[in-house]
């Protein structure tokens, strides 16, 4: 029986590999922005198929920042940005006109701008799950 609860408290005190390797990129300046644009890149294109992306973007930029709170707003950092490259495709494809047409649709705009920041938002909270 002993053996038992000295296993158990073993794995408590061994973090794992990826609370190791989220320590050493929380810890690391220039690792931790690596990690936040990788986890934008990711997110993105993967927003680009679905709409899960903004949740899965939200979760991997929200794990790199040092606490909760960053993590939260890296995850509005990310739904912001999805947001302005969704509004720079929309000026590339359809020029000024295009964009005047979309700052019309009244409360499609706001979806359009709610949906992929409070999902991104949403997906940073796995943060305190790390």
């Amino acid at each position: 029986m002993s053996e038992i609860r000295e296993d158990r408290d073993a794995s408590r005190s061994d973090p794992g590999a990826v609370q190791t390797a989220l320590a050493e990129i929380r810890g690391d300046t220039r690792a931790r922005w690596a990690a936040l644009a990788a986890g934008a890149a990711v997110g993105l294109l993967a927003a680009w198929f679905h709409w899960y992306g903004f949740v899965l973007g939200g979760a991997l930029v929200g794990l790199a920042p040092q606490n909760l709170k960053r993590g939260l707003l890296a995850g509005i950092g990310f739904g912001l940005l999805a947001w302005a490259v969704f509004v720079g495709l929309l000026v590339t494809k359809g020029g000024f006109v295009g964009l005047v047409k979309y700052t019309e649709m009244g409360r499609l705009l706001y979806l359009s701008v709610g949906i992929p920041v409070g999902l991104a938002a949403l997906g940073s909270l796995v943060r305190g799950a790390f």
